[in-house]
C-alpha cells in the first residue's frame, strides 16, 4: 500500500494529467468507478472484480493525495479515523453492550451516529446526491422511524392509485412532472413494505427489458428486417415470443 501511495504522489507531481485534478474534477470518476465495481460483483467475474477494485481504489487515493497536498490531512489521519468510528459504533464487538440481532446492531448503530453528527432537522443527514431511488428510501426509512407511515401496505396501495389518478388530471408539464414524482416515491416506499429495494428492482427491469428488446431485434434480423420495417402489432407479437424464449430458459 506505501508503494502504491508513492506512485499516486510521483504521479501528483509529474504527470500533466493528475497533476491538475482536484476533488471536484475527480467526483465524476468516482461515481463511474463506483458503478462499474458494482457491474463487476454482479457479473461475478473474479478478474473484473480485481481490475475495478484498483480503479475504485485509484480514486480514494487520489483524493487523500489531493488533501494532504493541501494540508488538510494525511492517509493516517483517514485510517485512524475510520479505526476510530468502527471501534465506537461496534460496541457489542469492542464494549459491553449486547446486541444478538441484525435490528438491536442497527439501533445501536443509529443511536451512536446521532449523537456523533448533530443535524437541525432530521432529515438533515440524508445524502442529497443519492441516485432519487435511494434518496427516497433513506427519507421514508426515517419518517417511519417517527411513525409518520402507513399502519399497513394497503394505504400505500391506495397511495399509489391516487396519486396516479392525479398524474391522469394533470394539465401543465410542471404538474404532471409533480405527480410522476409522487408516483415514483410511492413506489420507492412500496418497496419498504415489502422489503424490496426499489433502485434495485428498477435495475433488473431495465435488464430485463433489454434483453427482451435484443432478442427480438434478432428475430427481425433473421427476417431481414429493422425495427422501422415492423409494424406495432409485429413488434408486440415479437415481444410476447422474446417474453416466452426468456421464461423458458430461466425456468432450464
Amino acid at each position: 500500500m506505501n508503494r502504491l501511495y508513492d506512485i499516486i504522489r510521483k504521479l501528483r507531481k509529474e504527470c500533466p494529467w493528475d497533476s491538475k485534478q482536484t476533488e471536484e474534477s475527480l467526483i465524476p470518476y468516482i461515481i463511474e468507478e463506483s458503478y462499474e465495481l458494482i457491474d463487476a460483483i454482479e457479473r461475478g467475474s473474479v478478474e473484473e472484480k480485481k481490475d475495478e477494485l484498483g480503479d475504485f481504489l485509484l480514486q480514494f487515493l487520489l483524493q487523500v493525495a489531493i488533501n494532504e497536498e493541501k494540508g488538510n490531512f494525511t492517509m493516517d489521519d483517514v485510517l485512524r479515523h475510520l479505526e476510530e468510528k468502527l471501534i465506537r459504533r461496534h460496541p457489542h464487538i469492542f464494549g459491553d453492550v449486547k446486541a444478538e440481532t441484525e435490528e438491536e446492531v442497527m439501533k445501536n448503530w443509529d443511536e451512536i451516529k446521532k449523537k456523533e453528527k448533530k443535524h437541525a432537522y432530521l432529515m438533515d443527514s440524508v445524502n442529497r446526491n443519492l441516485p432519487a431511488l435511494m434518496y427516497a428510501k433513506k427519507v421514508q426509512k426515517i419518517a417511519n422511524k417517527v411513525g409518520f407511515d402507513w399502519d399497513t401496505i394497503e394505504g400505500v396501495y391506495d397511495k399509489m392509485h391516487e396519486e396516479i389518478n392525479e398524474l391522469k388530471d394533470a394539465k401543465t408539464r410542471e404538474e404532471k412532472e409533480e405527480e410522476l414524482g409522487d408516483i415514483l416515491f410511492v413506489a420507492s416506499h412500496l418497496g419498504n413494505f415489502i422489503d424490496i429495494d426499489a433502485e434495485t428492482a428498477l435495475k433488473k427491469s431495465n435488464d430485463k427489458f433489454i434483453k427482451r428488446f435484443n432478442l427480438m431485434e434478432d428475430m427481425l434480423r433473421e427476417q431481414g428486417k429493422n425495427f422501422e420495417d415492423a409494424s406495432i402489432d409485429e413488434l408486440e407479437e415479437l415481444w410476447q415470443k422474446a417474453k416466452e424464449i426468456l421464461k423458458e430458459k430461466k425456468k432450464s
